[in-house]
């Protein structure tokens, strides 16, 4: 055999070797991809499955995907100072809130303790409401020693708890508080006891009742802050409002012999969009006042203790929350 046979032979052997190492690797990936094939068309086949069936937690996981991907812009607050100086006002203190963030939009000693008057009568109608239902008859007790602002009820009398706290509201009637505090199980230190509970449960610091009317006792206290976390449940209360917004009306007994005829002490009620809430005077507490205003389609409450003349205090507050802050 010659060596340039020889030399041929070793060139054909090794070309041959190279196809069939080639034909071997080209085989080996083919089957890797064919076998992978089904799982792969099956991940693609899930994702499209739950694209069209998405659970709740995926969508929120997708939506926090899609946060990382595009930022979402910065949220617009729900309203803007203008910067206006605000209006003097007499009250040793005052507040205003936005009835929808629950944020100061003013605040003159927000969390001074004071003497509170008949807005009292806010946490008296709450504490009675947890107790006693609407068409309750009740008998008014022995009210005698009790005056000040009154309905005018009469003891012995019969009267719906509803119709007792039209006079609670609209004349600030001590007889009604009474009435309510002295009917609870437990009679009057009761029902007092639970006002100061609830403060306590509600959170309010600066609060303490000693009677259920107001009356000026050094024990009796609260302040613009607390006062205003009672109204916003006053608020929010689904009977209360109509109570409070109502200018005048009669009640009368059960019987319909004696009649009450009710006005409402609030004189900025109907105004400047007041719609109602509590007044209060005492020597101690000066004049008071909380409103709830309702002024294009926004609702803030004031609170005003303290006051030399707590309706002028008021209205200085309302017409320059309006003007002063843009609402979204």
């Amino acid at each position: 055999m010659s060596k340039k046979f020889v030399s041929r032979l070793d060139k054909w052997l090794h070309k041959e070797i190279i196809s069939i190492i080639l034909s071997c690797l080209i085989l080996f990936l083919s089957t890797g991809i064919i076998l992978g094939l089904p799982k792969a068309l099956n991940f693609v086949s899930s994702n499209i499955v739950s694209a069209n069936n998405i659970s709740q937690n995926e969508a929120v996981l997708g939506a926090h995907v899609q946060l990382l991907i595009t930022p979402t812009p910065t949220a617009i607050p729900s309203f803007q100072s203008m910067g206006l100086t605000p209006p003097s006002v007499s009250a040793n203190a005052a507040l205003v809130v936005d009835f929808k963030t629950g944020k100061d939009l003013y605040a003159k000693n927000p969390n001074l303790q004071v003497a509170i008057a008949s807005t009292t009568k806010l946490m008296t109608a709450l504490t009675a409401l947890q107790y006693y239902r609407l068409d309750e008859v009740l008998t008014v007790p022995y009210i005698a020693d009790i005056d000040g602002s009154l309905m005018g009820l009469e003891e012995g009398e019969k009267i719906t708890f509803l119709n007792i706290l039209y006079g609670l509201f609209l004349n600030s009637g001590n007889d009604a508080a009474y009435t309510l505090a002295r009917d609870y199980p437990g009679g009057e230190s009761a029902f007092v006891a639970k006002m100061n509970q609830n403060a306590k449960d509600w959170g309010l610091l600066h609060t303490n009742f000693e009677n259920p009317a107001g009356f000026d006792n050094p024990y009796h206290f609260s302040s613009a802050y607390d006062l205003s976390q009672i109204a916003t449940r006053v608020a929010e209360n689904p009977v209360l409002p109509t109570i409070f917004g109502t200018k005048t009306i009669t009640v009368t007994s059960e019987d319909g012999i004696i009649v009450h005829n009710l006005k409402n002490l609030n004189e900025l009620l109907g105004k400047d969009g007041v719609i109602g809430m509590k007044t209060g005077t005492t020597p101690q507490a000066k004049e008071n006042l909380i409103g709830l205003i309702n002024k294009d389609n926004r609702e803030i409450l004031t609170v005003v203790l303290g006051s030399d003349y707590r309706f002028v205090d008021t209205k200085a507050l309302i017409d320059w929350t309006y003007k002063n802050y843009k609402f979204f």
